[in-house]
């Protein structure tokens, strides 16, 4: 699972390259990675392929991607029980 540099990976995909190169999230847990998961078979994105309509301009993206990011993170502070005074904003 990607959970940074999508936009990264989908610009590698068009130019050709059939890898990337990856490091392991040490910031999350498996439970914040079930919860990003299912945020993502919510809206039907299985690969980096699937990102392919959902392009969106750079002004537009930023709006709908940190409001998406805020709600989901407070979201997750909810489910997980983790009250989080600092903000990340790692994925902005």
């Amino acid at each position: 699972m990607i959970t940074d540099g999508h936009h990264r990976a989908y610009q590698a995909l068009l130019a050709g390259q059939n890898t990337i190169s990856a490091e392991w999230d040490k910031d999350g847990g498996d439970e914040i990675y079930h919860l990003y998961a299912q945020a993502c078979e919510e809206r039907k994105i299985y690969s980096v392929l699937d990102l392919k309509n959902r392009v969106l301009p750079q002004d537009e993206y930023e709006a709908k991607w940190y409001n998406w990011c805020d709600g989901f993170n407070q979201a997750a502070e909810l489910v997980l029980g983790v009250e989080n005074d600092d903000k990340n904003y790692s994925d902005r």
